[in-house]
C-alpha cells in the first residue's frame, strides 16, 4: 500500500477522528518482516533500525507502542483468537493481558493495510495470527540500541501497549481479574524447558507473599500511582533477555530474564536467599525505571 503523507492515522472502531499517528517510516520498517515475525526478519529488522542511529530506534519504539495502543479498545479485547500453528479445529486460545498484546503485535506485524482494516473494524481481530511468536518485535528496538550505540535500552514510548491503557477507549472501564488471589505484587515464574528447581517456586512464593501484605512494601508501591506490580521472572539456559517494563493504568508488569543455570547450581539450602535476591534485582529495576523512593527491606521470614 502506498502512502503519501509523512505520517499515517487510523480511524476508532466507531468510524471517529484518527488515533494514531505513526510515521510511515515505521511502516516501511515493518515491510521487512514480510508479515511474518521471525528470529530472522526480526535479525534484518533489528540491522537496518540500527542503521539509522539512535533517535530513529527511539521514534521506532515510540510508533510501535502508538500501533499497539491504538488496538487496545474492550471490543478488540472480547474477540476470539488463535495462533497459526494450532489445528483449525482447535479452540481460541485464552484470552489474557498477554494474548491480547501478542495478538496486537502480531496484527502490527501483518502490515499497515491489516493494521488500519482491524483498528477501524475490532470484528476482523477474530481470526488466525502469530500470538506465539509476535512478542518478539518487542525485542527489535532494544537490540537496535545495543548495535547503534552499545547502550542497554532505557526508553519509555509515550503510551503504553498494556491492556486498558488506551484511556480514550476504555474510559473509566477497568480490566481485571475477578479471580485476584494477591493485594498489589504479583510474581509469576516462567521457565524454559527442564529448567525448573525443585523447592524453589515454593521458597520464593513465601518471600512474595510477605511482600505483597507487608505495609512498608505496599506504601512505597503506593507512590507509583498504579494499583497492581506483575513481575515475570523467566529462568533459561539461553541468553538472558534484558527486562522490559510496561506501564498502564492499572497495572505495571515486569519481565525480567535469569540464568536457569545459576538456580541450579545453587544447594537447597541456599534457594531462599537466591529467591531473595531475585526478587530484590526485579524491584530495583522497578524503581529505577518508576523513579520511586528507597525500597524497604525485604520481610523476614520464620
Amino acid at each position: 500500500m502506498t502512502v503519501s503523507a509523512a505520517e499515517v492515522t487510523a480511524p476508532d472502531a466507531n468510524g471517529g477522528k484518527g488515533v494514531a499517528v505513526i510515521s510511515e517510516k515505521f511502516w516501511s520498517y515493518i515491510a521487512l518482516l514480510d508479515g511474518v515475525v521471525t528470529p530472522d526478519r526480526c535479525t534484518r529488522l533489528v540491522e537496518r533500525l540500527a542503521a539509522a542511529g539512535e533517535a530513529g530506534v527511539r521514534q521506532f519504539a515510540d510508533d510501535l507502542a502508538a500501533a499497539v495502543n491504538a488496538l487496545d479498545t474492550p471490543q478488540h479485547m472480547s474477540q476470539a483468537v488463535w495462533d497459526v500453528s494450532e489445528p483449525a479445529d482447535s479452540p481460541p486460545v485464552p484470552m489474557s493481558d498477554d494474548v491480547f498484546l501478542y495478538a496486537r503485535l502480531a496484527v502490527v506485524a501483518a502490515g499497515l493495510r491489516t493494521w488500519r482494516q482491524v483498528v477501524a473494524d475490532p470484528g476482523s481481530l477474530s481470526g488466525r495470527w502469530q500470538v506465539a511468536s509476535a512478542e518478539e518485535l518487542l525485542e527489535v528496538a532494544p537490540r537496535a540500541l545495543e548495535i547503534a550505540t552499545g547502550l542497554d535500552w532505557d526508553h519509555t514510548p509515550v503510551v503504553d501497549v498494556a491492556a486498558g491503557s488506551n484511556d480514550a477507549a476504555w474510559g473509566t472501564t477497568a480490566v481485571e481479574d475477578n479471580d485476584k488471589w494477591w493485594n498489589w505484587y504479583m510474581c509469576g515464574h516462567e521457565y524454559d524447558e527442564k529448567a525448573v528447581r525443585d523447592g524453589f517456586d515454593s521458597v520464593a512464593y513465601d518471600l512474595e507473599r510477605a511482600i505483597d501484605s507487608d505495609a512498608a512494601w505496599r506504601a512505597w508501591w503506593s507512590n507509583a500511582g498504579v494499583p497492581d506490580l506483575e513481575v515475570y521472572p523467566y529462568y533459561t539456559w539461553s541468553v538472558v533477555p534484558k527486562p522490559r517494563l510496561g506501564k498502564g493504568r492499572k497495572v505495571v508488569r515486569v519481565h525480567y530474564g535469569f540464568d536457569a543455570a545459576i538456580l541450579h547450581r545453587a544447594s537447597t539450602q541456599d534457594l531462599p536467599q537466591l529467591a531473595a535476591e531475585h526478587q530484590r534485582a526485579m524491584l530495583l529495576f522497578v524503581q529505577s525505571k518508576l523513579g520511586l523512593p528507597e525500597t524497604p527491606p525485604l520481610p523476614v521470614l520464620p
